[in-house]
């Protein structure tokens, strides 16, 4: 387990029931690089359950501003990039 994944399941270290749902994260590999934060999946199918996952991704990483996106990989396959800050509703009306 690499530190990016120490620091996520440290975040969660009081709620077994959310280490749990983070298992599938223990397989990718993750890394820092220009302002992204980079996860390289399995295939396809582990990256559709990391993608479920981002919700509970972003908040340790956006806590400690580690970066400005969340990258999603499978080699050999286009990635998806994701922001790390998701404006709430009332941010869009101003």
């Amino acid at each position: 387990m690499d530190r990016l994944q120490q620091l996520i399941f440290s975040f969660y270290r009081e709620d077994p029931r959310m280490e749990e749902m983070l298992a599938p994260l223990r397989d990718c590999r993750m890394r820092r690089s220009w302002g992204s934060i980079r996860i390289e999946c399995l295939d396809a199918a582990h990256l559709e359950e990391i993608s479920g996952l981002l919700t509970y991704l972003r908040l340790p990483l956006a806590a400690l501003g580690l970066g400005r996106q969340i990258v999603l990989r499978v080699p050999g396959s286009r990635q998806r990039t994701y922001p790390m800050h998701v404006p709430f509703r009332s941010d869009q009306f101003a």
